[in-house]
């Protein structure tokens, strides 16, 4: 499957006109969420520039971490 910057694999695990009416906040806010749930408080933004890098070396979004 061909990567861009509106689909990919997990984009593709919900509803596409459900995806693209959310806004990224909410988006954010679900991410935030999710990784302080799994305990990642107190090292939240080093756990998402981890797991953004993550995502990128094993190709599932093309956008490269800024750091």
């Amino acid at each position: 499957m061909a990567i861009n910057k509106k689909s990919n694999d997990y984009v593709d695990a919900f509803d596409r006109k459900a995806f693209a009416d959310t806004p990224k906040t909410v988006w954010a806010a679900i991410a935030i969420s999710f990784a302080a749930m799994l305990g990642h408080g107190d090292t939240l933004p080093d756990f998402i520039r981890a797991e953004w890098q993550t995502l990128y070396d094993n190709g599932i979004v093309p956008q490269k971490p800024t750091w």
